[in-house]
């Protein structure tokens, strides 16, 4: 009867395990039997072309550098690998480097104790045959430690954890940070250390001892070897006929590659470590350049290895895309070093240029100065240690991040760059500054991220505006007889402002073409009057001057401009002229362009093609957004912007043999909520297009506080010139002067 009930019993388990929980088993079975290999996608490449020949660029693209590696346990002779392999992989620079950095930090711990002498020996460099002597002592140490001094086995360890691995008393543990470490000389009885502390760490007690063990079995000796070393330590590993290299060997590794380096660098941005796209084109499009993975999944055998014959199964990677970009490699290359020279020469903070083909909304050039190089990411981070006395100490302004500051190199013009606060261990402080002096602003595009003030370059719109709806025409006139009073005070029976010419100059009986050709406030004040906030506003919506312009470019922010109905009579004045409301520099070439081509406003667009793994391919298409001002209207605009370059503010925009239509611009900073002008607190800035009959390209160019002269038409129209020049040769466009 016994044996009846047990048969039974075991008949039952039968059944559910093999009817009723079937699938569910399988499912185990399979997934143990099988191993997934992941095959990585290429990432899709991003490319410029030079479209006067046609020739294309790649900007970012991949590369492989082979990473020199060794397993110290294998390895017979530690010395006689050293002696082969210290003179390729040895660089001077880098030992120079590290060594001063050597000396740096011992200078922030020196006993007060020592004597000069003492000091001077501590704190001298070591020379170039001393450096190369130390390299080669350090690679015969790792070619020769066979076991790991230190394994760290965990880390952010719950504290119930913590406290029962304390309480096993294991020998050769330490516990720090809610981290758990381990030294294998220290331990006596590997096996039951693993065996009790495995439970606690959710490792396996038979691999837990194999790490315990501290077999030191990888040891990176050198990354991104030069392929010609890489190809000397081949054939030194090919002929070792005796064996003597055992245990040295490399291994691709893949890296994103800038072959143009700073070039558009802003605009394509760069890929981390963990192959994400940061900023520009490489986050915008980091999903499709980065394609899809493969699998490959093959049966396993008893012990978990591979069989390669029999059944498998593979899915393909998808390899990235590949986006052509509008920008022109000439006009990107000439642009960015106009572009550097003059914010060297002007003494600007820093500076922007962006060209535009109106007709299609295609950006062409798009640059910033100061930029970074993508290949080298990191390197805007990199701080030097600065000398200051007590009293610039003393007059350090904290920031809202403790131990960091703002030095003030010239307070009245607002000249300042952020300095760090470091305290050795005796409580003395040292001071740093990132070396670029930007730090990671120099990632940023200004272009589209950093609205701002625009100044008298945006009295193109408003007066584009009033001409279109008819409130002036080019030969309206008023009597520029002073300053214009706005925002009557019925308490104090006064105006509360005046509007002033910049150069508190009065011209008497004014025209329009005037108004524009010297740039006068008091003339964008009686043409705001005339049209009134709500006509206005509704025009700088038109415009796009209150949307982003979805260009191909993530980090596009959108300026301020308040709703009408809380405009003050001020501030409809001021806005006329480009004060009191910010915009982008991505915003303005917008605008411009529609003034330029006829009144209509084009989508921008940075991509002009995606070409996919399957062969096929996406183009970009010119699109039309709506028409802002008539066919007229822009004529007449054009007109009255090349009068101002010929006749009035804008003349240092002028080209040689051609005409051109701009306008000048220069907006104040601030400082404590108080609007600053004079060299150093200004932006300078300068908007045009050419040729005149035909506009091709519009260019706009900004200056961030010159200290060489406060006037957009001292600095960015010299700016425009040059490269509108440039521009008339490099298209071929006959001379019409």
């Amino acid at each position: 009867m016994g044996s009846g009930l047990i048969t039974a019993i075991l008949l039952a388990k039968l059944f559910q395990l093999q009817i009723i929980q079937h699938d569910y088993y399988q499912q185990i079975a399979t997934t143990s039997q099988y191993g997934f290999i992941e095959l990585p996608a290429q990432r899709g490449e991003i490319i410029i072309k030079d479209y006067h020949s046609n020739e294309e660029f790649s900007i970012a693209t991949n590369t492989t550098l082979n990473l020199l590696y060794a397993d110290p346990v294998i390895i017979k002779d530690p010395v006689y690998i050293a002696d082969k392999i210290a003179p390729l992989i040895f660089s001077i620079e880098e030992e120079r480097a590290a060594d001063n950095e050597r000396i740096k930090e011992l200078s922030k711990n020196l006993s007060t104790e020592l004597t000069e002498e003492e000091i001077n020996k501590i704190l001298t460099p070591l020379t170039d045959i001393e450096l190369e002597t130390q390299f080669k002592q350090v690679l015969t140490e790792k070619l020769s430690e066979k076991h790991r001094k230190k394994i760290l086995l965990a880390t952010d360890m719950k504290e119930t954890e913590i406290k029962a691995i304390q309480k096993l008393n294991l020998s050769g543990l330490e516990i720090e940070d809610k981290s758990v470490s381990a030294y294998p000389s220290q331990i006596s009885q590997i096996a039951k250390t693993a065996e009790k502390l495995a439970p606690h760490l959710l490792i396996p007690s038979k691999k837990l001892e194999k790490i315990l063990k501290g077999e030191n079995r990888y040891v990176i000796l050198k990354r991104k070897l030069d392929p010609k070393i890489s190809d000397q330590i081949s054939k030194l590993i090919k002929d070792d006929k005796n064996d003597q290299l055992t245990g040295l060997a490399m291994k691709e590794e893949y890296f994103r590659y800038y072959p143009e380096g700073k070039l558009a660098a802003n605009v394509i941005g760069y890929v981390n470590h963990e192959n994400i796209g940061q900023y520009g084109i490489e986050s915008t499009f980091n999903t499709p350049l980065a394609g899809i993975s493969g699998k490959l999944q093959t049966k396993k055998d008893s012990v978990g290895r591979q069989i390669t014959v029999g059944e498998s199964n593979l899915q393909a990677a998808v390899d990235g895309d590949n986006i052509i970009l509008t920008i022109d490699r000439s006009v990107q290359l000439y642009t960015e070093k106009i572009l550097e020279e003059d914010t060297k020469n002007f003494r600007a903070d820093s500076g922007q240029v962006i060209i535009m083909d109106p007709r299609t909304g295609k950006v062409l050039a798009m640059a910033n100065y100061p930029s970074f190089d993508p290949n080298n990411y990191g390197e805007v981070f990199k701080k030097i240690e600065i000398n200051l006395t007590p009293k610039e100490i003393k007059n350090l302004y904290p920031t809202k991040d403790k131990d960091i500051y703002y030095f003030y190199t010239n307070e009245i013009t607002m000249d300042k760059y952020i300095v760090f606060e470091t305290k050795d261990k005796n409580g003395i402080s040292s001071y740093s500054r990132y070396e670029n002096f930007q730090g990671p602003e120099a990632y940023h595009n200004k272009i589209i991220s950093w609205p701002y003030e625009p100044g008298s370059v945006f009295k193109t719109i408003a007066m584009s505006a009033a001409l279109d709806d008819g409130d002036v025409t080019p030969n309206t006139t008023y009597n520029d007889t002073g300053p214009v009073g706005v925002d009557w005070n019925i308490y104090k029976q006064a105006y509360d402002y005046e509007i002033k010419n910049s150069t508190n100059k009065y011209w008497g009986l004014t025209n329009m073409k005037t108004v524009i050709a010297k740039s006068l406030n008091t003339g964008m004040t009686f043409v705001a009057k005339k049209m009134g906030p709500a006509l206005f506003y509704s025009y700088l919506k038109k415009f796009g001057f209150l949307d982003r312009t979805d260009i191909e470019l993530e980090n596009e922010v959108v300026g301020k401009i308040e709703y009408f109905e809380d405009w003050t009579e001020s501030e409809l004045a001021t806005h006329a002229f480009g004060q009191g409301l910010t915009v982008t520099m991505m915003q303005m070439a917008s605008a411009y362009s529609a003034i330029a081509n006829g009144g209509i406003l084009m989508q921008p667009y940075l991509v002009e093609e995606t070409r996919h793994d399957n062969s096929t391919v996406t183009k970009t298409e010119p699109k039309e957004i709506r028409r802002v001002i008539s066919e007229d209207t822009s004529s007449k605009m054009t007109a009255m912007l090349v009068n101002t370059i010929e006749s009035g503010e804008g003349k240092k925009g002028s080209v040689n043999n051609h005409f051109t239509a701009g306008k000048t611009g220069t907006s104040q900073t601030y400082k404590y909520g108080k609007a600053i002008g004079g060299p150093g607190n200004t932006i300078g800035t300068f908007a045009g297009f050419g040729p005149i009959d035909d506009p091709q390209f519009i260019i706009i160019v900004k200056y961030d506080r010159p200290r060489s002269s406060e006037w957009g038409s001292s600095t960015a129209a010299e700016t425009f010139s040059k490269i509108a020049d440039y521009l008339f040769g490099y298209y071929g466009l006959p001379p019409d002067k």
